[in-house]
């Protein structure tokens, strides 16, 4: 795998007057309503009075500097009008049968459905510019509502996406099948910022799958892109909220996300992540846990193979009385690839009866292979139950030698450990058919590295 070496720009690249008039030309030519324009124009100053990360940070610190892009441009959008379905190309990802789906490829909407279920309970799933201009009031009370920027990129993700999808169900909803947020980029059009907004109100039951691919990801490109995903996920009491997120990215993309969820009084929110590609892949992952009797559960899946860099930072913030959260994280890492898990339990004073766990493990296939995870813990409360375990190492001997005993190759009985090692976390995906494309996409990512074994 080729790495593209990239240089962090100078302050001086980035010009502001620029960078507003490309924003509001972006928002007009979506045809967003001027209180749209207006919230991308104050993220852009937000952004504009931020620093990039220096490396000195704690979660930025572990971060390779030279392979990540610092830099904030407004990403190109495929041609055609806009709001005009346009071809579909085949995708890994979309399912035959589904509650509702939005597909974009470049920030053009390829597809756009809703099942008749979920329509006469009043979901609604629709292109987040779109849903501006129909449902005003919905977006406006909850876009940006999570919290602040958690950096400069977030910042600037919320001021330049091109693309993004705006997912409700209202009180009382139940909606049985996932819906659908798929995502096509051409990474030769350069940088994409993407931004997804998902809101069950009380009471409410939804999923929804997040899956991005990039066509000719093996291909060479003349500058690595900068993919960046903002993701806010609300539940409201009571209510069951499921968001899964697998991503195939071009081998020399950059990826960073920000999920920020918000979990109400006796409400779930269960994320799941399957990285795949990327040169480097960097998630946040940030759960409030403010309300009493809220459950988060978060878990992770990764392969990494090449030089990839794949990175997890995590945070658990209870503030509620009888809070539950979990968080599982599980790679394999071949050839040279590295990854690192950083993930901070942090409970207040009144977070009494809080019950927080982090488990992080990671299966390393190659010597040059290598794993950082660090769990911590800041608890403020006395009346809490709170663990945390990490572990890196090589596959079990015992359990290859038990396969290689009935017959099995070793080739094969190591795909069997892996798969296994990797269920746990695929089973959380509420979606059968996204269950195999894992399967399928774990199969795919450690061909090459174990095709001479």
């Amino acid at each position: 795998m080729t790495t593209a070496t990239l240089e962090a720009p100078s302050e001086s690249e980035i010009k502001p007057d620029e960078l507003r008039g490309q924003v509001e030309a972006l928002s007009r030519s979506k045809g967003e309503p001027d209180w749209l324009v207006a919230f991308r124009l104050a993220s852009l100053e937000q952004a504009l009075g931020m620093n990039w990360w220096t490396g000195q940070e704690e979660s930025w610190r572990r971060t390779p500097r030279e392979r990540l892009p610092r830099r904030a441009r407004v990403g190109r959008v495929a041609g055609g009008s806009n709001g005009t379905p346009v071809s579909v190309p085949s995708h890994v990802f979309a399912p035959d049968a589904h509650a509702g789906m939005v597909h974009q490829i470049d920030g053009r909407v390829a597809a756009s459905d809703l099942a008749d279920q979920a329509r006469a309970q009043g979901v609604i799933i629709k292109p987040l510019s779109a849903a501006a201009r129909e449902h005003p009031g919905l977006i406006q009370e909850w876009l940006g509502s999570v919290g602040p920027p958690s950096d400069r990129y977030d910042a600037f993700g919320r001021a330049l996406w091109t693309q993004g999808v705006f997912v409700y169900a209202p009180p009382g909803a139940v909606i049985d099948e996932s819906l659908f947020y798929l995502i096509t980029q051409d990474v030769e059009q350069g940088d994409h910022w993407h931004y997804t907004l998902v809101v069950a109100e009380r009471e409410s039951q939804l999923s929804l799958i997040d899956g991005g691919d990039a066509d000719d990801r093996r291909a060479e490109l003349g500058e690595a892109p900068l993919i960046h995903a903002s993701v806010e996920l609300i539940a409201e009491a009571g209510a069951n909220l499921q968001f899964a997120s697998v991503q195939r990215w071009h081998r020399q993309t950059a990826a960073i996300s920000t999920t920020r969820g918000r979990v109400g009084r006796d409400a779930t929110i269960r994320v799941t992540t399957a990285a795949f590609g990327a040169d480097l892949d960097k998630q946040r992952i940030d759960m409030d846990m403010s309300q009493n009797g809220g459950y988060a559960d978060i878990r992770g899946l990764f392969v990494g193979d090449g030089k990839q860099h794949i990175e997890h930072v995590t945070r658990q913030h209870h503030k509620g009385v009888g809070a539950t959260s979990d968080l599982l994280i599980r790679g394999v890492l071949t050839d040279e690839s590295q990854a690192v898990q950083y993930g901070l339990i942090r409970i207040e004073p009144e977070g009494q009866k809080t019950s927080a766990h982090q488990t992080m493990r990671n299966l390393l296939l190659d010597d040059g292979a290598g794993a950082d995870p660090i769990p911590m813990l800041e608890i403020e409360a006395d009346d809490v139950k709170c663990s945390h375990a990490a572990a890196v190492g090589p596959v079990d001997p015992d359990q290859l030698f038990y396969l290689q005993a009935r017959g099995i190759p070793p080739k094969t009985a190591e795909r069997m450990v892996v798969r296994g090692f990797l269920a746990e976390i695929a089973d959380g995906v509420p979606d059968e058919h996204m269950r195999d494309v894992i399967d399928q996409l774990v199969e795919i990512q450690l061909e090459p590295a174990r095709s001479s074994s």
